[in-house]
């Protein structure tokens, strides 16, 4: 008889942490996350840099994450709406065409002001950069309950964002 007590235990793997400086590895690990996501990917940035975000292999990464199920969700959230539309042309043309899975919103007066950018996928990996001002960025991988804490502040901030007009496709 095969019982709980008999069967082996999966180990989760360890947490992986390490600090990322250089805006091309910052660049590549967003779009190594954007890949390896299966259900949903968060990100709050005061602004959303188009050498970051902008690129052919993030786009390409979300459109096949937003195809691959109905249920797949991407939700960002920016201050600087002018500066998301204007330096990332590709997110904003993937966002009027498949709004039911990529949706950005502008961040609330209670959270206007806040100096650091993250994103978080599937509750289990992240970067985090505390200040934007500082090149450091934190990336975790395997790490849910940072990426936990992350998504449960992003939650808070989405709550109080506000859709942008801009995005919003006219219907025939």
């Amino acid at each position: 008889m095969d019982t709980a007590e008999n069967k082996p235990i999966e180990e989760k793997p360890a947490p992986q942490r390490r600090i990322i400086k250089e805006r091309d590895e910052v660049r590549d690990y967003i779009a190594e996350l954007t890949e390896s996501a299966v259900r949903e990917i968060v990100i709050f940035a005061p602004q959303l840099d188009g050498y970051i975000f902008n690129t052919t292999r993030v786009s390409r990464a979300l459109a096949s994450f937003s195809a691959r199920h109905r249920y797949n969700l991407v939700r960002i959230v920016v201050e600087d709406v002018e500066q998301m539309m204007r330096d990332n042309d590709r997110l904003v043309s993937l966002c009027r065409r498949l709004s039911d899975f990529i949706q950005i919103h502008k961040v609330g007066e209670e959270h206007s002001g806040i100096r650091e950018m993250f994103m978080a996928v599937d509750h289990h990996s992240y970067l985090h950069q505390e200040d934007n001002a500082k090149p450091e960025h934190l990336a975790g991988r395997h790490d849910t309950r940072q990426t936990v804490m992350l998504v449960r502040r992003f939650r808070e901030i989405w709550d109080r964002s506000e859709p942008i007009s801009a995005l919003r496709t006219a219907g025939l």
